[in-house]
């Protein structure tokens, strides 16, 4: 478990992002409302054991969430995408779970930056 590690390294997101914070905070809006279709998708190949779709769709979850320098996000997702991709028949359910956490964790931190700004 990351739990120990912040979701995300806010300076760094804003680093990213050339300390603008408009832009951070809109892509933080689409992250947040786009999280749960995505965790539906991964989920959903993840049911079906669609292989090579449960690896792009972490894929995609591990770009949204390097967007946002969230290093347990990205980690997590890294793995699922790899171990989706060797197939090699192993459970990746606790994977899936990992990053479904990670997600969730990630999406709450960027609900808080929206609804408390920042700090000036």
């Amino acid at each position: 478990m990351m739990e120990s590690q912040p979701a995300m390294d806010l300076s760094a997101a804003l680093d990213r992002f050339d300390g603008d914070h408009e832009l951070l905070l809109t892509l933080a809006g689409m992250f947040v409302e786009r999280s749960a279709q995505a965790l539906a998708a991964l989920r959903a190949a993840h049911i079906t054991q669609d292989l090579p779709l449960l690896a792009k769709e972490a894929h995609k979850l591990r770009g949204s969430a390097l967007e946002f320098c969230a290093q347990p996000a990205v980690a997590a997702a890294a793995q699922l995408e790899a171990s989706a991709r060797e197939a090699a028949g192993q459970d990746i359910a606790p994977h899936c779970e990992q990053v479904c956490a990670e997600m969730q964790r990630l999406t709450a931190a960027l609900e808080e930056i929206i609804r408390r700004g920042f700090a000036s």
